[in-house]
């Protein structure tokens, strides 16, 4: 009798060692998803009317303003997983506007105004964009979206690989290095210039219509006038002409670099992510280790993904 009631006490206390530990986990998640949605830049995205889940419908300044309670955690975080998945998809949309368009002009450059050198130096132009700008970029969005699921109990990337919305598509981004490493472009063969425009169109066409479908299932996007490629078409007019020349793809390339640097300050490091250069992670602040909330103030740009390189002849 007596050792039937020690037997009893051991399992009463093991269960109450067990479920302190579980609620323990579970507040430093909610403390740390609630220090995460402090950093200012959460409030500064407006990309999204709302986002879809299960049937209901969502609202990020709902999400910032509601207490994350117990039974809602696991739910908030992969409904901001989502929402950070429909941000960055718009900002893969707004550059692939660019891209397409770049890859249109090349090949008239090339094929129909037979202006080889101009059609070169263009694809020579979209490349280096690719490989020090849009390649770190992916690698960074794709890393914050990763970060950000690993707080769920059952992050999406462990169990639904398949359906995990944007953050696969945005790793074959950040992997196009394998196609354009393969690239060799030489100035006295003009096949290898139209065939890695051919390839970069072909990869980036499959890529947004991966993200277009994810974009149908979860997203409402703020109705925009216009794009990238259209409004800096007409800056580029307004101020120098309508030649596309040299002049023009050096003003854009300027332009697709600052669009790029303002999404990493405000759609990365302003929401509280950090990359790691050692181990090449993302990383989120915790209550007893927190990032800097001025952090946005000082953005470290050294603290980047390094670039590829692409070989020339």
């Amino acid at each position: 009798m007596f050792s039937l009631k020690i037997l009893t006490f051991s399992f009463l206390l093991y269960s109450v060692i067990l479920y302190t530990n579980a609620k323990m986990g579970t507040k430093k998640t909610i403390e740390q998803l609630d220090l995460i949605l402090q950093f200012s830049g959460w409030k500064n995205l407006s990309d999204i009317n709302l986002i879809k889940f299960y049937s209901n419908t969502h609202y990020l300044q709902n999400m910032i303003e509601t207490p994350t309670h117990f039974n809602k955690c696991n739910q908030k975080i992969r409904t901001l997983t989502i929402y950070l998945g429909c941000t960055y998809a718009k900002v893969m949309q707004n550059l692939y506007s660019v891209i397409s368009n770049v890859i249109r002009h090349s090949k008239r450059k090339i094929y129909e105004e037979k202006d080889l050198i101009n059609g070169c130096i263009f694809t020579d132009e979209l490349i280096k964009l690719i490989s020090l700008y849009i390649v770190p970029l992916a690698t960074l969005l794709k890393g914050a979206m990763d970060a950000f699921d690993l707080l769920h109990d059952t992050p999406w990337n462990n169990i639904e690989k398949y359906d995990y919305m944007v953050s696969p598509t945005l790793e074959k981004i950040e992997n196009i290095h394998d196609y354009l490493k393969k690239l060799i472009l030489s100035h006295n063969d003009i096949s290898t210039y139209t065939g890695a425009l051919e390839t970069i169109d072909k990869f980036f066409k499959i890529k947004m219509t991966n993200l277009n479908k994810d974009c149908v299932h979860y997203c409402e996007f703020v109705p925009v006038k216009t794009n990238l490629w259209k409004e800096w078409n007409h800056e580029y007019k307004t101020i120098f002409g309508h030649a596309i020349n040299l002049v023009f793809f050096k003003f854009l390339t300027k332009k697709m670099q600052n669009y790029i640097q303002t999404v990493i300050t405000e759609k990365y490091f302003h929401l509280g992510f950090k990359f790691d250069p050692i181990t090449g992670e993302t990383i989120l602040p915790t209550p007893m280790d927190p990032i800097e909330l001025d952090l946005e103030l000082r953005v470290p740009y050294q603290h980047l993904p390094s670039p590829i390189l692409i070989g020339t002849q």
